[in-house]
């Protein structure tokens, strides 16, 4: 028996394992930098809107610049722009952590998120010039993303502890080390791969895009924290202008920033919007989840981050059990039918809202996050295999702003949709005149409940939890129909698909 020339081998495998590392390095950043505000407010003393940019910029720029970054990888070279991404990593890490005012720290903070946004599509991307192998493909990019989760779900935990023995910055500069060692190691282990045809980047396009994608994420985001104002939709409208705008001129430009040829592949409009629903759905629940562990169920912010990493354990569970379901059974039975487990996990949230117990919740968002893992999973992998090798940064990037889109949208439209019901169940529920604070946050009006005194303190904070559990129950609900019509349509448009064959696949979908 011939051994298959595609498969890649331990140096390959190598040149993962250490890929990795920058993808538990950028997760990490994410979920430790709340543990830090606190710690931050008492040393800089940050204005209010001083520390909303540090919390944000990164966050923002990185989100504006990932369109552009993904053809810049294709143009200058994937593991170039990679470690250039590493580099300024680490530097404006190190920067962050020694900051000796919020001004500098705002700096810092957009820097690591510039960098940030040349890692994920870089690492993506180089994937599949690595592992040309179908198969190999499928476990190489399961194993990338669930270092992202397990990053997600020891940041808190290792925040704590970091906090407990040093001071704020050891948040920031404990991924330095990490960034150095993949910067040394990778040059060796990583191929090199350019479009060998990239024509010019067209500095509209590149504009347009970042301040579009700034301005959608910035006003969805703060609509689902601050509520209607027209700053915010303005911030919207003009966003989605600009993006329509961007759009119109990438079908116009013979170099596009990115290419429109993309969407019209199937199998990479399927595999984009496999990602955009799947956070679509959840990212509301998880909102009100957190809030209804603290403030209705009385658990510790500490308790609470521990026991989400049962939830992030199943993700890498799902994650990885993908490539093994895909040789078996066909992408949208894989697709469709972790879709209906996550609902099923939705469904549990709904009915666990009312029990007053923690471990039904807790289930059903562990039963979510192994269901949602193929879509994720395969949405990344077939939105790279379905377009040209040269392509691949661009599509990795698309993803990532699906993605991006996804979770900010799920934010504003679902976290809004449960706002309203807590709204207007606070106040059937409450006999008296509902304070404005009561009615604007569950934290709010447990803060307003104290100030009450006994009997109507008490009144108030019970309707305010009943308001708060049908809240996150609508958004549960709300969440687990979009995905039960979405699992029912990939599983009819993906029959017959098979995600290790992505070239034949793409021709009998099409």
């Amino acid at each position: 028996m011939r051994e298959n020339p595609l498969r890649a081998g331990r140096a390959a495998w190598l040149g993962l394992a250490v890929l990795t590392l920058p993808i538990f390095m950028m997760a990490n950043d994410v979920s430790v930098l709340f543990l830090a505000l606190p710690a931050i407010g008492a040393d800089l003393q940050p204005q209010a809107t001083q520390s909303l940019w540090i919390l944000h910029v990164g966050e923002l720029l990185g989100a504006g610049l990932v369109l552009t970054m993904g053809r810049l990888g294709d143009r200058v070279g994937r593991r170039r722009l990679l470690l250039i991404g590493l580099a300024a990593y680490a530097a404006s890490s190190t920067l962050a952590a020694f900051s000796p005012d919020p001004a500098t720290l705002i700096v810092a903070r957009a820097l690591i998120g510039a960098s940030v946004a040349t890692i994920s599509p870089s690492t993506l991307s180089l994937l599949r010039s690595m592992f040309p192998d179908p198969g190999q493909f499928a476990t190489a990019v399961a194993l990338n993303l669930s270092a992202f989760s397990v990053g997600m779900a020891l940041g808190p935990p290792l925040g704590g502890l970091l906090l407990e023995f040093f001071w704020w910055g050891s948040l920031f500069l404990v991924n330095v080390p990490v960034a150095l060692l993949a910067l040394v190691t990778l040059p060796f282990l990583l191929p090199e791969y350019r479009d060998p045809n990239p024509g010019r980047m067209d500095v509209p396009s590149v504009l347009s895009s970042t301040v579009a994608l700034v301005l959608l994420v910035y006003g969805l985001q703060e609509l689902a924290a601050q509520g209607s104002r027209p700053s915010l939709l303005a911030a919207v409208v003009v966003g989605s202008a600009l993006l329509w705008w961007f759009v119109r001129r990438q079908r116009r430009l013979k170099d596009p920033l990115m290419d429109p040829g993309m969407f019209a592949r199937p199998i990479f409009v399927l595999a984009v919007t496999m990602c955009f629903l799947m956070l679509l759905a959840a990212a509301g629940t998880d909102l009100f989840l957190v809030q209804y562990l603290q403030s209705v169920l009385g658990i510790s912010p500490g308790l609470v981050g521990a026991l989400l990493i049962v939830p992030a354990v199943a993700g890498f569970v799902g994650t990885m059990l993908t490539p093994v379901l895909i040789r078996f059974l066909t992408t949208g039975v894989v697709v469709g039918g972790g879709m209906l487990v996550a609902v099923s996990g939705l469904a549990t949230i709904l009915w666990g809202a009312g029990t007053g117990s923690a471990w039904p919740l807790i289930l059903g968002t562990t039963v979510t996050s192994i269901g949602g893992a193929p879509a994720m999973t395969l949405g990344s992998q077939l939105a790279l295999s379905s377009v040209p090798m040269e392509r691949t940064g661009s599509a990795s990037a698309v993803t990532d702003v699906a993605a991006g889109l996804g979770q900010t949208l799920g934010l504003a439209l679902m976290g809004s949709l449960g706002l309203l019901v807590y709204r207007t169940s606070l106040s059937g529920a409450f006999t008296g005149d509902v304070p404005e604070a009561a009615r604007g946050s569950i934290g709010g009006a447990l803060a307003t409940a104290d100030d009450l005194g006994s009997t109507a303190g008490a009144a108030l904070r019970e309707a305010a939890a009943s308001a708060f559990g049908l809240g996150l129950q609508v958004t549960a609900g709300a969440g687990g129909v979009l995905l039960a019509v979405a699992a029912v349509v990939m599983m009819a448009v993906l029959r017959g698909h098979r995600a290790n064959e992505p070239e034949e696949a793409v021709e009998r979908v099409g």
